[in-house]
């Protein structure tokens, strides 16, 4: 399994403003040229393979009975425009957004996620995670060591976002 998380810092404008489709098409991949500079001005962010383990951890670190745990990775308001092919199954645009007042929840939710603690706490069932959703690769300490950069990464690009007012398009990359 490998599926690329990103995470797109816009104006709340936008999502009233924009199709599913338009909306995706602001967020870049790893290989898309504005991906570079985007992320260097702090506007976007994208982590491989952890996305899926970033949401078990934080969904499962019983800080948060609210909802606001999943807030940063797979909650929000989801948009889908697309259709069923016959040959190619689903074709088109799937994603999350956060209004601002989601962005400052889920940043205030990450604010209090101790994420070191938490990782090492949930190792074994990381480790469980892994095998159920199939990675190709084990559990190991380098991954956790990765997994929680990545959470601390997103805690700091929720603080940046919340701070300046923005709202959040989330894409998940198979």
């Amino acid at each position: 399994m490998s599926v690329d998380f990103f995470w797109r810092r816009v104006a709340s404008g936008l999502l009233d403003d924009l199709s599913p489709k338009e909306l995706g098409a602001l967020v870049p991949h790893w290989f898309d040229a504005e991906f570079r500079p985007l992320r260097e001005a702090g506007m976007v962010m994208g982590v491989e393979r952890n996305g899926c383990l970033m949401h078990f951890v934080l969904t499962s670190s019983g800080a948060a009975s609210d909802g606001a745990a999943e807030l940063p990775v797979l909650g929000g308001e989801q948009r889908v425009e697309g259709e069923e092919d016959p040959d190619c199954g689903w074709v088109g645009t799937e994603l999350w957004v956060l209004r601002p007042d989601g962005v400052r929840e889920a940043s205030a939710f990450l604010s209090h996620v101790v994420v070191d603690d938490l990782v090492t706490r949930l190792d074994a069932a990381l480790a469980r995670e892994v095998v159920s959703l199939g990675f190709s690769w084990p559990w190991s300490s380098l991954r956790a060591e990765e997994l929680t950069a990545d959470l601390r990464e997103l805690r700091s690009f929720f603080a940046s976002a919340a701070a300046a007012g923005d709202a959040m398009v989330k894409f998940e990359s198979a």
